[in-house]
């Protein structure tokens, strides 16, 4: 594996936390801030950024999603389970984004863009450095968990059940790896609401589009995974210090992107897609 970029390089921190909300604009803010930052980039000699943010009791839905048969019903009962789906532009499906979930986005310039698979074993290294105690576990895997929300090649798993998804998006020599990493709460539940919104939504039809049967079971938390009580703030602070193993030197961003012209075209457009 090729060194990952962020390596010996000074990483600009984020984070934003969006408490439970009625507001669209807010439960989007994560997504237009990380569109911001790639733009930034683009233009800008400047990151890599990190960037942590949480979500209240939203479903994320991708593109593909929105082409079941039965959105409509699908979308009630994401709702009557206590959900407010938004759908994001990365590609994927359904996941969620609730108490005890940790988003983490890490956006770079590399003149030499690395491949697709290149950037998703940078995040699995970053990930496996943050959990070193995983090792005596069997270390954590990535590989496709086809019964998982949103399956993709490079689902993190441990002892083959999965604990975080990865995504990318790419402008010009811009990365964005994503990922959501499920450290603690009730997963099988998140489970089965997203089994149910597909249930509802395809109500056993056929399509061009591939959804997964979902098994709640197929999933669990690191903490469950690990035998340990862990916060959000610890898995941020355990980040920080393997980016610090990588010889990455971390600064607070000081630069106000939600307030900038930028970040407001970005949340605009955002909207217009829900």
């Amino acid at each position: 594996m090729t060194q990952s970029p962020i390596q010996q390089q000074t990483i600009q921190l984020v984070a934003t936390q969006i408490p439970k909300t009625e507001k669209l604009e807010e439960m989007l803010t994560p997504f237009a801030l990380d569109e911001t930052l790639i733009r930034h980039l683009t233009k800008e000699e400047d990151g890599p950024f990190v960037h942590f943010w949480t979500l209240e009791d939203i479903v994320i839905l991708g593109m593909t999603d929105t082409k079941v048969p039965y959105l409509e019903q699908g979308i009630e009962r994401l709702r009557a389970n206590g959900f407010t789906p938004i759908v994001r532009q990365a590609g994927g499906l359904a996941v969620v984004s609730n108490e005890g979930i940790l988003n983490i986005s890490l956006l770079f310039k590399n003149k030499q863009m690395p491949t697709i698979n290149e950037a998703y074993e940078w995040m699995q290294q970053l990930i496996q450095e943050t959990f070193p105690e995983a090792e005596a576990l069997g270390g954590i895997q990535a590989f496709e968990v086809a019964d998982s929300y949103c399956p993709g090649d490079y689902d993190l798993s441990i002892q083959n059940r999965k604990i975080a998804g990865i995504a990318q998006r790419r402008l010009k020599d811009v990365v964005c790896v994503s990922i959501y990493l499920s450290v603690y709460g009730d997963q099988n539940r998140r489970g089965r609401v997203v089994r149910d919104f597909y249930d509802h939504a395809l109500q056993g039809e056929e399509t061009k589009w591939h959804f997964p049967e979902v098994n709640a079971d197929s999933m669990w938390n690191i903490s469950d995974a690990l035998g340990c009580d862990l916060t959000i703030e610890d898995v941020q602070v355990r980040v920080l210090q393997a980016l610090t193993k990588l010889g990455c030197l971390l600064e607070e961003n000081e630069t106000d992107f939600i307030h900038t012209p930028d970040f407001q075209k970005a949340l605009e457009r955002f909207v217009k897609r829900q």
